[in-house]
């Protein structure tokens, strides 16, 4: 691992960017290094690398190239030890803006203009984060079921993450999303109990995604799993399996009825939307976006940009939310967005 541990250092120190990541389960990490900071863009995913795209589907999606980059790839081996311990701490005002922010969506919602909406907020702290390849090395040991990354461009930043969500994966012909939604502290010894806002939260995004595809030309066919409980880190989920066949179906086209989901937007999409826009008092960016490997004539892996952060010079910024219903009680709201969090803390 040390070679590719090295080159993370060497390219950040440059000022040169690159990706580095590893897939859930997976005992293998692949570094993309680019030889230029040229900063590409793409929407028609005709060319084998990895994107980068922001949570605002109108904006572009940022794409390195592995044509002319160094590509490394290696067997990953656990040598930390991780302390679960965190101390940053959180203001008051962080608290009374994020649960004002979640009753502006309840009522929104309870007059019948959405259904559901996804609303999150953002933590700025203060760190020393010159060993980034050592944060990333904390995050790969933490996190094993994740899709973990660093992702850098001198134009753009630094961000990082561990995210448990697919957006979709595409074999050949045969195409594999998820519906995750809820969430809740895994509690050793307890039976695991869902409770009515959480199911409801779950089915509203399983609904969405089936009717995005019925409406797709070109799926032949796909089926949905039963819901079952994922684990992430400490944070339980819902989730669902939805699988099925393509007829020429583009990748970008599928990403683009997919995104952003539910599960990190709301529905009716586009009113949600433009109430998160309106409404959250900072730019998401990155987060809620998605990012991953890109193969046109092969094998895509798309992941869905959760449980992340950007790296500033001596400053981190922490992005967390959750799915706001009808139902939601914003206090624990608050304790939710505590609860992802600890994702990024504990490596930080």
């Amino acid at each position: 691992m040390n070679r590719i541990y090295s080159q993370i250092k060497n390219h950040y120190t440059n000022q040169w960017p690159f990706v580095c990541y590893r897939k859930p389960f997976s005992d293998t990490i692949k570094g993309v290094f680019c030889k230029d900071s040229e900063l590409a863009y793409t929407d028609k995913y005709d060319e084998e690398g990895f994107v980068f795209s922001p949570f605002d589907n109108r904006k572009k999606s940022i794409f390195f190239s592995t044509r002319e980059a160094l590509v490394l790839e290696e067997v990953y081996s656990n040598d930390l030890v991780i302390s679960a311990k965190t101390n940053f701490k959180i203001t008051h005002s962080d608290k009374v803006s994020h649960i004002n922010l979640v009753n502006r969506g309840v009522e929104n919602i309870k007059k019948g203009q959405l259904e559901k909406v996804v609303l999150s907020r953002e933590e700025v702290l203060e760190l020393d984060h010159s060993e980034i390849d050592t944060i990333f090395r904390k995050m790969l040991a933490r996190y094993p079921n994740a899709f973990v990354y660093v992702w850098y461009h001198p134009e753009i930043g630094l961000w990082l993450g561990a995210t448990p969500e697919r957006l979709i994966v595409i074999e050949g012909d045969k195409f594999m999303t998820m519906a995750l939604a809820g969430t809740q502290q895994e509690q050793k010894d307890v039976p695991i109990e869902w409770g009515n806002k959480e199911k409801r939260e779950h089915q509203l995004v399983v609904d969405y995604i089936v009717s995005q595809i019925k409406n797709c030309e070109g799926i032949a066919e796909f089926k949905v799993s039963e819901t079952y409980t994922v684990k992430a880190g400490s944070l339980l989920h819902l989730r669902a399996d939805i699988e099925g066949k393509m007829n020429g179906v583009l990748p970008q086209k599928l990403i683009q009825i997919l995104h952003p989901t539910p599960a990190v937007c709301g529905m009716p999409k586009e009113a949600a939307k433009e109430f998160i826009l309106e409404n959250e008092s900072y730019d998401r960016s990155f987060y809620t976006g998605y990012l991953g490997e890109i193969e046109p004539d092969g094998n895509s892996e798309i992941f869905v940009n959760l449980r992340c952060a950007q790296l500033n010079k001596n400053e981190v910024i922490i992005y967390v939310g959750g799915g706001i219903t009808s139902e939601s009680n914003a206090e624990k709201e608050w304790l939710e967005t505590l609860a992802k969090s600890e994702t990024i803390k504990k490596v930080l």
